[in-house]
């Protein structure tokens, strides 16, 4: 339930949905300097190499595949799994077919687990961005330093805490594409971390292999980008660590973000009724604008009319007799403020039209009307 109000917002409404994240990493953090959060400006382009790939494609499905396989119990355990290369030649191959779209058996043997690794590795350094993208470089740098300086085990548990919550927050601000892809990644990293004795591939070998890869931009100069690969390592290496909760919908932002909507909701509905004592509409035209329609229990229901009408076309086209079966109410109002309810009873063959003024209309519609204020706020997607 949280996750889809979540999603919702960040589909329906990004900008607000980016701009309460940033509030609240810009609190957590306590910085007051949101520039933290904007994409760095490098002087010098350093490309480390070409970048020539894209999270989009048929590469990018096949990468998927490249990573379920290595991902498999049998071959999370091979010793050296990302620090061996294999053939270079098989390793063209692969990406070849993968540009084609062909359809890889990587069961077959043909290439083998550290030829698949490091395409995988080949892959994420030709990406025109690191995966947390350029814009969160230096809020990632600044999350890292949080438990540089720890001196008790009660600061480090705090800084460690905080870390996590920080780096939950700017999760949410990446592509979808790119979170997918790094979350997929991060766990491989941590089922190979779990199997050190087997393949001697340690969370910090790996972070430091692949901290380039998830944090840092192409045009970074070479001095930063050694004096700050201690630190990048470090961090790669948290998240190698602790995936499942990096990957948690924090209870914090399902708050704030609940919040937010019940704000909106509130100024919506301050604004019906304003509208209301000014002579306006206002509540009665959201209640004319909605479609209402009781089920066997004699409850309300309500939707919009355009998708009462939609319903209404549907049920006659496909069963003709159930559309007279059902007991539906559409109202709208006239100028004289009239409520005109089209009522189709069951078991009556034909319908008649009953004109109600809106003074009469009953109490249990009233109180249904106010029941589902919020509701049909959220239908007519009313803003502030």
């Amino acid at each position: 339930m949280a996750s889809n109000m979540i999603k919702n917002m960040k589909k329906k409404d990004p900008e607000a949905y980016i701009s309460l994240v940033k509030r609240l990493f810009s609190e957590e953090l306590e910085c007051a300097d949101m520039n933290i959060l904007s994409e760095p400006q490098h002087s010098k382009k350093v490309s480390r190499k070409d970048s020539t790939c894209s999270l989009t494609g048929s590469r990018l499905d096949a990468l998927y595949h490249v990573i379920e396989f290595l991902g498999m119990d049998k071959n999370v355990t091979e010793e050296g799994i990302f620090r061996k290369t294999g053939r270079l030649k098989k390793q063209h191959e692969l990406l070849e077919r993968m540009d084609k779209g062909e359809e890889i058996d990587f069961h077959a043997g043909h290439f083998t687990i550290h030829e698949c690794a490091s395409v995988l590795k080949t892959f994420l350094g030709k990406l025109p961005e690191p995966l947390v993208t350029d814009r969160y470089y230096s809020a990632h740098l600044a999350v890292a330093l949080l438990s540089e300086n720890c001196k008790s085990q009660e600061e480090k548990s705090a800084a460690i805490e905080k870390k996590i919550f920080c780096t939950q927050l700017l999760f949410e601000m990446i592509p979808e594409e790119s979170f997918r892809l790094l979350k997929d990644l991060l766990f491989l990293l941590h089922g190979v971390s779990q199997r050190e004795e087997e393949n001697k591939m340690s969370s910090t070998n790996l972070g430091t292999m692949f901290s380039t890869h998830i944090f840092c931009p192409k045009l970074i100069s070479p001095e930063e980008l050694q004096a700050k690969s201690g630190l990048l390592a470090k961090a790669a290496t948290f998240l190698i660590e602790n995936p499942t909760l990096i990957f948690t919908v924090p209870g914090k932002l399902v708050a704030e973000v609940k919040s937010f909507q019940l704000r909106r909701n509130s100024a919506g509905r301050v604004s019906l009724i304003k509208k209301t004592s000014q002579g306006g509409l206002g509540v009665a035209g959201l209640i004319a604008g909605a479609a209402f329609s009781f089920n066997k229990e004699g409850e309300l229901s309500v939707a919009t009319q355009k998708d009462a009408n939609n319903e209404n076309n549907e049920t006659n086209e496909n069963n003709p007799e159930e559309a007279t079966g059902k007991k539906e109410c559409m109202s709208r109002l006239g100028d004289n403020q009239v409520l005109y309810l089209h009522i189709k009873k069951e078991d009556a063959k034909n319908s008649n039209d009953e004109e109600i003024e809106s003074s009469h209309v009953s109490e249990k519609l009233s109180c249904t009307v106010t029941s589902q204020l919020n509701l049909n706020l959220n239908i007519l997607d009313i803003k502030k």
